[in-house]
């Protein structure tokens, strides 16, 4: 039997001029950002939001080398799952290049019996791995058959790779807080019954059953657009701890699995300026993207597929 296996994601820009139409395809897509206006205006108000956000983000780009890393790192974790599984294994993004659309054309050609779909987001939510299930449907729904992962935030392998970053950063600290700072999501489709904020709170979970005597917090980054997004924000809980005498924060990315402009800009950069200003000693994790635990929990994910 001819299988393969499709990696799918938002995807980012990976040079300066893929900002603004990375950001006009993010925001046209109403599934994910309701602008709470008639659907025939929700590309002309995405049109004009990208062109003004792009030059104010741009900056962001160029200081963590000119764009993002993400699709780089997404090409170098498909090689690796590749490699393992033996099977050909493709890279489409939603809003970036290499595009879905573009990719599932190559799949088709290709002709597997057997596609094994699985979305580099960990935690289930409509926003994100819902709308790479629905444009995998759209584009090869009919064509190949494939069968999809749809969250793998408990994966053992995946939360063993979790504690393993988080422990190399608290040797030799004495008193310290992990803080999970997740990528936000508009609040209402957690009114809507969106199970995102439930699968976050349960890999920060089991991932805390190794450090018992350590607290811990949950907060959200990454707000985008003139709408309620999840709180606490990462930026007031770290005031927050300042004020309650916390010192020692270790900050690790919970929704992310590769380094991006949320982790490299966002955290490191724009969140790390505060921490130092509040005095903090602020410990941002690492995400190694090719850690043989991660990439061995994707293919583990692959595997029950293939067995069922």
């Amino acid at each position: 039997m001819k299988e393969a296996v499709l990696l799918t994601y938002m995807g980012a820009p990976s040079s300066l001029k893929e900002i603004q139409p990375f950001l006009y395809r993010l925001f046209s897509d109403r599934d994910l950002i309701n602008f709470g206006v008639p659907a025939f205006l929700q590309k002309p108000l995405a049109y004009l939001i990208s062109n003004l956000r792009a030059p104010k983000v741009k900056p962001q780009y160029e200081a963590i080398g000119g764009g993002s890393p993400l699709v780089k790192y997404t090409q170098e974790q498909a090689e690796l799952i590749e490699e393992k599984t033996g099977l050909k294994t493709f890279v489409g993004m939603l809003y970036s290049e290499p595009l879905l659309e573009r990719v599932s054309m190559e799949i088709e050609k290709y002709s597997p019996d057997k596609l094994y779909v699985l979305t580099l987001y960990p935690q289930y939510s409509t926003a994100t791995a819902g709308a790479c299930f629905r444009d995998v449907e759209k584009f090869l729904g009919g064509k190949v058959n494939y069968a999809s992962v749809k969250s793998w935030c408990r994966n053992p392998l995946y939360i063993k790779w979790i504690q393993n970053s988080i422990e190399k950063e608290l040797k030799d600290l004495k008193d310290p807080l992990i803080l999970f700072s997740a990528h936000s999501l508009p609040k209402y489709f957690v009114e809507q019954g969106d199970i995102y904020v439930r699968e976050i709170e349960d890999t920060a979970k089991s991932v805390m059953e190794r450090f018992p005597d350590v607290p811990y917090r949950i907060s959200y980054q990454s707000k985008v657009g003139p709408i309620e997004w999840l709180e606490p924000s990462t930026e007031d809980v770290l005031k927050e701890l300042s004020e309650e005498g916390k010192k020692e924060i270790v900050v690790f990315p919970i929704s992310f699995v590769s380094e991006h402009i949320e982790t490299l800009f966002e955290l490191d950069i724009e969140y790390g300026e505060i921490a130092r200003e509040l005095g903090l000693d602020y410990r941002r994790v690492k995400l190694d993207h090719k850690s043989p635990l991660l990439i061995d929990a994707i293919v583990s994910e692959i595997d029950k597929l293939r067995k069922q």
